[in-house]
């Protein structure tokens, strides 16, 4: 893979950051339930700021979070592609650092295969 910069040194993509545990798949049942229809993961930061902890909430604390990201792509325009989540509208997980917002971005595979959504902490986009 070549471009105007020269060949490229290092690609890494979608499924690298599942094997290297950055992304963790949403459970579709649990995106779907939220009234998101196509497949999802959150960073695995994005997870310890607003889902993660040890005192059996994480399910209520997804549920909330997919229900803010949805309402929130449902209020969008129709072409957008990144969605901004404010924190205070979403539960606090473990290890809060203080984060502003999730950001829910679209967009297509690796491959070219359809649209995922990728919930992610403003640093990481």
């Amino acid at each position: 893979m070549d471009d105007e910069y020269g060949p490229v040194a290092a690609v890494y993509t979608r499924a690298d950051a599942f094997e290297d545990g950055a992304f963790i798949e949403i459970p579709p049942a649990a995106a779907s339930a939220a009234g998101i229809r196509m497949p999802t993961a959150i960073t695995a930061g994005a997870r310890r700021e607003f889902v993660a902890g040890n005192d059996g909430g994480e399910d209520g604390r997804l549920r909330t979070v997919l229900s803010v990201v949805a309402r929130a792509v449902e209020q969008a325009p129709a072409n957008e592609v990144c969605f901004v989540v404010p924190a205070g509208e979403l539960p606090t997980g473990q290890a809060p650092t203080g984060a502003d917002r999730l950001i829910a971005c679209t967009e297509t595979g690796d491959t070219g295969e359809p649209f995922f959504m990728t919930l992610m902490l403003a640093h990481e986009v």
